[in-house]
């Protein structure tokens, strides 16, 4: 293998979420074949859970206090870096800080990639969008739906390439399903946001207590919407299953509870192609998403999944109540998803793809 230049990984959120993630588990990857430097945001998420992330990797985090997407402080802070770490490749998981990064890199060597993983509603082709990302070389959507978002939304300059890398995932090979029981254990994994659609799926399970299914519905994510938190707890207080409904928070042990369920429901809009939908197919559980986005796109790669006809609580309800009457077959049929989610999302497969567009 061509030995590769200096490489940074920068993504400069402060919340915890799937782009984070997602950065996070790419500069490790990498980090097996060359040492990576990973610039985070000072009092972020990232730097907050440094131990966990980066110690038992070839990773040295730089953090940067800055207060506005347009910040001099970053602008000087990055450039340094470049210069003293002879840093030839960037990987950048964001947008906002665009506007920094241009200058930081301006006139500089640098092989300038963006990896996108969520949807852009707003195209930015006006001409101070195009001066920010004019030293971009290569942008890489994470599905085929966001590879063709960002040729709709961002201006791609003509010396640019454009390609989808699907993400990557550690899955167990060997994974102890739930034993089939008289509980329906349903499963939400995602930051308890209004786009991830935990009202909605509390609303859905309201028909599995109109049939007199037992049931559980368990949330993991953080919790980073405090109104939205307070209207999913307002609609509990006057609810008759708000006795079945598990609000966990942050945790470290999602295995462990998907291996406890039977049914990984998000009914999300707007996602890339989502590690939380990835590690539900690879742990055998029935998956129920809205028809949005990247979502067709795994039934077009082979997987037995639910999609919605419509993206809305009615629907959601008609596919639940549909599942619940044919549990025994559906889980039989969602086990199938295991071996080929191992196959599709391997990370030798994503890995090679990345170090392809180092320098």
């Amino acid at each position: 293998m061509i030995k590769k230049q200096q490489t940074a990984v920068i993504c400069l959120s402060k919340v915890n979420g799937g782009m984070e993630l997602a950065s996070v588990k790419l500069a490790r990857i990498l980090s097996e074949d060359l040492p990576i430097i990973f610039i985070a945001r000072k009092d972020g998420f990232i730097e907050k859970e440094r131990e966990n992330h980066f110690s038992k990797y070839n990773i040295s985090l730089h953090v940067v206090d800055f207060k506005s997407y347009f910040s001099f402080k970053l602008i000087s802070e990055v450039r340094t870096l470049i210069k003293t770490k002879n840093i030839k490749n960037i990987i950048f998981l964001g947008a906002s800080e665009m506007r920094s990064l241009h200058f930081a890199c301006l006139g500089l060597d640098v092989n300038f990639i963006i990896r996108q993983g969520s949807k852009k509603t707003t195209p930015k082709k006006d001409f101070l969008h195009k001066l920010f990302y004019s030293n971009v070389k290569h942008f890489v959507g994470n599905c085929e739906y966001i590879k063709q978002n960002i040729k709709d939304t961002l201006p791609i300059p003509k010396h640019a390439t454009l390609s989808r890398i699907y993400s990557s995932l550690k899955l167990p090979l060997h994974v102890e399903t739930k034993k089939q029981n008289n509980t329906l254990d349903i499963v939400l994994v995602g930051r308890i946001h209004p786009g991830k659609g935990q009202l909605d799926a509390i609303k859905a399970c309201e028909v599995l207590h109109i049939n007199n299914i037992d049931f559980t519905l368990t949330f993991l994510g953080d919790i980073q919407h405090k109104q939205y938190y307070k209207e999913i707890l307002d609609y509990l207080d006057t609810s008759k299953i708000k006795n079945n409904i598990n609000i966990v928070g942050y945790t470290k042990e999602v295995p462990k509870y998907l291996e406890k369920s039977d049914i990984f429901l998000f009914p999300a809009l707007g996602e890339g192609m989502s590690n939380a939908i990835i590690e539900a197919l690879g742990y055998g559980l029935i998956t129920l998403i809205y028809d949005d986005t990247s979502s067709p796109e795994f039934k077009t790669l082979g997987f037995n999944i639910h999609l919605t006809e419509r993206n809305d609580v009615e629907s959601l309800k008609n596919l639940l109540s549909s599942i619940s009457k044919n549990i025994i077959q559906e889980k039989e049929k969602a086990l199938y998803n295991m071996p080929l989610s191992r196959e599709i999302f391997a990370i030798s497969r994503e890995k090679t793809e990345y170090l392809n567009l180092l320098v």
